[in-house]
């Protein structure tokens, strides 16, 4: 595991090398902090240094990279290595990924019968549940069983955004590592690594709440200035949605983000008066809440670029 893989999470990255170091590895254990902050990226980086053969000492503890552990966690073929996600669930359920909403207790159970073999390549299976702050009621029930009553040299990492979603009894049995929002300049870094040119970058990571994963996603779509920049904008926003209902929906939801965030930086600039931007910023929450209720998400989005069309002028 390195820094460099995972940046901006230095506290963390640190908490977890003292795991390491130390050989004293809690079984369960819940990384917990705001979207696109780096948690699943660390609990994968987490789970190879686990099961790597010649683990590193000291703080900078992390997975060799070189030993037959490695270049088979590496090769996306480990045996001992679970990665429990919507594309996990998506395979096993034989369904398409943009499907997988939640995780359920078949998929939780898949997980638990293949953590409770031996392991193949050394001392410990590691498992790692991505989003777990969806997992359904029977799941979360499911998964606290297991939690209970982990098989020795099982570990299962947890990632939740919202940690508040998980039951207390799963939150009681998992040792939490909390990621922190990432400084802007960290975000922009990730982006311009990743290809994006760096006035996008900046403009995206000054939007973004220290999220990179949000912060790209701005970038995928351009909000928010494919919102109101030009005369056509409503309508290809409103086009651009599709027809597919769960991506309509998450692209709304991004939408009115963008606009939420063009609005606050309007008034700090002096561009919208204060009582102008408030009442704006109450109609993106009315248009939130209409989402959540199943509103058509061309509707919302139409509505939010024409907040946003106003947070510019």
């Amino acid at each position: 595991m390195s820094a460099v893989e995972v940046l901006g999470q230095g506290r963390a990255l640190k908490i977890l090398a003292g795991f390491l170091s130390a050989d004293r590895v809690p079984q369960s254990l819940l990384f917990h902090g705001p979207l696109g902050v780096g948690k699943a990226l660390a609990a994968v980086n987490f789970a190879a240094a686990l099961l790597c053969e010649k683990k590193r000492g000291g703080q900078d503890a992390r997975a060799c990279g070189e030993c037959a552990s490695c270049a088979a966690f590496l090769g996306g073929r480990h045996p001992d290595f679970i990665r429990v996600n919507a594309a996990y669930q998506a395979c096993l359920r034989q369904e398409d990924e943009s499907k997988q909403k939640s995780l359920r207790i078949g998929t939780i159970r898949a997980a638990r019968r293949a953590m409770e073999t031996s392991p193949i390549l050394g001392g410990r299976k590691v498992a790692v549940i991505e989003d777990a702050d969806s997992l359904e009621i029977e799941a979360a029930n499911a998964l606290l069983k297991i939690l209970e009553e982990p098989p020795a040299g099982a570990v299962w990492i947890l990632t939740a955004a919202r940690r508040e979603r998980l039951p207390k009894t799963v939150l009681s049995r998992c040792a939490a590592v909390r990621f922190a929002p990432l400084p802007e300049e960290t975000v922009k870094e990730i982006l311009t690594c990743g290809g994006i040119d760096e006035p996008l970058a900046a403009a995206a990571a000054r939007d973004a709440d220290g999220s990179a994963g949000r912060a790209l996603e701005l970038t995928r779509y351009g909000y928010p200035g494919a919102l109101f920049s030009g005369k056509a904008a409503p309508a290809d926003a409103f086009e651009s949605l599709g027809a597919d209902l769960p991506s309509a929906r998450t692209k709304a939801e991004l939408a009115l983000f963008a606009v939420r965030q063009e609005l606050w930086r309007s008034w700090k600039e002096g561009r919208t008066p204060f009582r102008e931007a408030a009442r704006g910023l109450g109609v993106v929450r009315e248009l939130g809440d209409a989402l959540r209720a199943n509103v058509d998400p061309k509707a919302v989005v139409l509505l939010a670029c024409l907040q946003a069309r106003q947070a510019a002028s």
